[in-house]
């Protein structure tokens, strides 16, 4: 018995003695009775209380992505009380008891085929040989096609957004691989595959995909482009995403390679001008530098700058490839010239070569037989040359007659 059990006892028989002595033993036999009747009761509540522990109090359940935690919490336990957790499933497979010391347990690996059950957690205090009445938790599940209280969900992975014409790619990693070892997609098959949606549109990705793609149309022009996602996992959900947006324009663009294309150009034009004109400034300053070093006759002449100097044009007088020749009949000059004449039997000719024939008589001094009208179709004059009958002409050589 305890100090408390005695105190009360004393005090009791202390209330007895003195009612014995102030009043008349009807009225002490009564009030004996009640208050022993009183004393007794307390005691025994106080026993009772004694042997057993109070239950926890606030099981909750937390559960994500990656796991589920079990916390409570408990008084009126002594410093060496323990827990016993029990959890149940709806699954006939035999019950899990785990003990613990403290106030909360990651039951995560105790968790088996969470895409088809649900379960609950019991939660037991235990301090010394007595034990608590059991505290249940909700019950929860990780599929979303079962009634329970708590429905734990996947966190859909971050989206990235890229612009295209009029359409927005999205991109994002594959939640098959990402969740693979947690407990909601524990004993996942290779059949199992991702679903997803992007208003109503729906789409998949396998695992054997390490990021999943996809583009959505907008045909029409608008300040932003914004897109939501949600999908699904054997029956283990994915929460839907916020609003996911692009601001700008989904117009079609001009290839980036249209304006680099140009530039290029542009600049390999100036690099190669800019080489071109140092190496001919730096050929000038070299021969300068060198020329300084040789004599003066071994110098190149200076152009000239004489204002009156004047300049010899060639013209392209052309000689006929075959000229035609014309015999002109030479008169007698024996009188007149220092040359022995020829025997007067002899008739003396003239050939002219040329389109424009010497077709008249020469008449007057030699000079004009020398240069007259033979320039015509040659490049330079030529002296005439005076044949006799019986030569022949073979180019512009002369033959005797043996």
């Amino acid at each position: 018995m305890t100090a408390f059990h005695t105190q009360t006892l004393k005090a009791a028989r202390l209330l007895f003695r003195g009612l014995r002595n102030s009043e008349g033993r009807a009225m002490r036999a009564q009030l004996s009775g009640v208050t022993v009747l009183t004393a007794l009761l307390l005691s025994g509540l106080t026993v009772g209380s004694s042997f057993e522990p109070s239950s926890p109090s606030n099981v909750t359940i937390t559960c994500d992505s990656y796991g589920v935690m079990v916390a409570w919490t408990s008084s009126g336990l002594s410093e060496n009380a323990s827990f016993t957790l029990q959890l149940k499933s709806n699954n006939p497979s035999p019950y899990i008891f785990i003990n613990t010391s403290s106030h909360q347990y990651n039951i995560s690996d105790l968790l088996q085929d969470t895409g088809y059950n649900h379960y609950l957690v019991e939660v037991k205090a235990r301090d010394g040989e007595y034990e608590s009445p059991p505290a249940d938790s909700k019950k929860f599940t990780f599929n979303y096609l079962q009634n329970a209280d708590i429905r734990c969900n996947l966190t859909f992975p971050p989206v990235d957004l890229i612009p295209g014409e009029r359409q927005l790619f999205f991109g994002f990693s594959n939640p098959l691989l990402l969740y693979r070892h947690t407990p909601a997609l524990r004993n996942l098959t290779a059949a199992d595959n991702l679903r997803y949606f992007v208003f109503g549109n729906q789409f998949e990705c396998t695992p054997e995909s390490k990021t999943c793609e996809g583009n959505f149309p907008f045909p029409e022009d608008q300040e932003e482009y914004c897109l939501k996602l949600s999908g699904y996992i054997r029956q283990t959900k994915l929460e839907e995403t916020k609003d996911l947006c692009y601001r700008g324009s989904l117009r079609p663009r001009v290839p980036i390679a249209v304006y680099l294309i140009p530039l290029f150009i542009f600049l390999a034009c100036c690099a190669l001008s800019l080489a071109f004109f140092l190496a001919k400034k730096i050929n000038k300053k070299i021969k300068k530098k060198y020329l300084c070093k040789f004599p003066e006759n071994l110098k190149p002449p200076a152009p000239s700058t004489d204002p009156q100097t004047t300049v010899l044009i060639l013209e392209d007088n052309r000689v006929e490839e075959n000229p035609q020749v014309i015999p002109t009949k030479i008169p007698d000059v024996s009188s007149e010239s220092s040359t022995p004449p020829y025997p007067k039997s002899s008739t003396s000719y003239r050939y002219s070569f040329g389109e424009n024939s010497l077709g008249k008589d020469l008449e007057g001094n030699g000079a004009e037989m020398s240069t007259g009208g033979l320039s015509s179709g040659y490049d330079r004059p030529h002296a005439l040359i005076e044949i006799i009958p019986g030569d022949t002409v073979d180019a512009y050589t002369t033959r005797r007659a043996l």
